[in-house]
């Protein structure tokens, strides 16, 4: 286990380079990184050309669009309050200018599934699930996001992310 990491994901989305900074305050599982990862980037692509989740909401209704910070709070985990609800990764957003503010900030909270619940299967779907503003003020996370930020792992594609 990992005890916090980051990565990077830099996409073509519609013509236009994008990047997106992946956080993991918490940790991830080495075996799990990169098939997370590519999850991600598939998300990130259909988030950003502004593609509405499995409710129709769509980004543009957020002030986390267009993402270019994902804090990745539990990957792929059954829900703690819907006991319904899909395995899925739990992100909390931000755009560049959100990130950059003093303590950074987050602005909504996104359920990114993988088909057939795994990894491997690769990217299926999303849910916005909140669209409250955060701010990342506690010591506690404020160590854990330097930590992770700390331990960047690379870009994917490329070195041990290819």
């Amino acid at each position: 286990m990992i005890e916090a990491a980051s990565a990077t994901i830099n996409a073509m989305i519609d013509g236009t380079a994008a990047t997106l900074l992946v956080v993991y305050p918490h940790g991830v599982r080495e075996k799990d990184l990169k098939p997370t990862l590519l999850v991600i980037k598939d998300w990130f692509i259909v988030f950003n050309r502004n593609t509405g989740d499995i409710e129709g909401k769509l980004p543009s209704s957020t002030a986390s669009y267009p993402v270019a910070v994902i804090l990745v709070m539990g990957y792929l985990h059954p829900s703690s309050n819907s006991p319904n609800e899909r395995v899925h990764i739990t992100g909390r957003l931000s755009t560049a200018s959100a990130w950059a503010l003093n303590p950074r900030e987050n602005d909504s909270c996104v359920h990114i599934y993988a088909k057939n619940s795994a990894l491997v299967g690769g990217y299926d779907s999303w849910l916005l699930k909140k669209k409250n503003k955060s701010k990342l003020s506690s010591p506690n996370i404020q160590v854990k996001v330097e930590a992770a930020l700390n331990e960047h792992r690379g870009v994917l594609g490329q070195g041990d992310l290819a």
